[in-house]
């Protein structure tokens, strides 16, 4: 049996819909203009709404930055969460996240909209602040993972955990800076068994 949509069921779909296209629509405009040419004409214009309709759903331009940014930080986190086995080695656990944390930059607007939220980050001390709030949120969430591998015998215990989660990240998020900038052939995306092994070197125990 079909149960009848009601009208207020089909208006908070229309909602969540119409929000989501202003979200992905900002993603494509940031990536091709970067955030401070971006404008709120543009975004809606993409979108195929009014300003007016921006407006029921986001404060500013700001606002939906901060809001497509969380959207895409839980996303991943979400997929790292799925990628992570207690079961299996260190070394298939890195290769599993890298395959996720690169699958999640392959396209280039994704590829844009990172390198543009750190740039956007470097030039303004408030949006330098917030993100280094959830900055804070990706390192907790690395902690947690490493602080289980340490309790299931996979992870180094002879290091801060603190210090060996700063240092994963820092070496993975470089490993996808340099993915958009080396040649090719030096590409760590494209040696993703070779980089795990190294992770797995570094994160397991001696």
């Amino acid at each position: 049996m079909t149960t009848a949509t009601t009208p207020a069921a089909r208006k908070r779909r229309s909602r969540g819909e119409t929000r989501q296209r202003l979200l992905d629509s900002a993603l494509a405009v940031f990536a091709r203009n970067g955030y401070e040419r971006a404008t709120v004409d543009e975004i809606v214009r993409e979108a195929g709404f009014s300003k007016g309709a921006f407006y029921v759903h986001f404060e500013s331009k700001e606002d939906l930055f901060w809001e497509m940014l969380q959207e895409r930080i839980d996303a991943q986190q979400e997929m790292f969460r799925q990628a992570l086995d207690p079961a299996l080695s260190v070394e298939e656990n890195e290769q599993r996240v890298l395959q996720v944390f690169f699958s999640a930059h392959d396209d280039p607007i994704g590829r844009a909209v990172f390198l543009e939220f750190s740039a956007h980050g470097m030039r303004n001390e408030k949006v330098r602040e917030r993100l280094s709030e959830m900055y804070q949120r990706w390192h907790a969430f690395v902690v947690e993972a490493l602080t289980a591998g340490q309790e299931n015998g996979h992870v180094r215990k002879d290091v801060d955990v603190s210090l060996l989660a700063s240092a994963v990240m820092a070496i993975i998020e470089g490993g996808m800076i340099q993915s958009q900038l080396a040649p090719e052939e030096l590409r760590l995306s494209g040696r993703l068994d070779g980089f795990a092994r190294i992770l797995a070197e570094l994160v397991a125990p001696r």
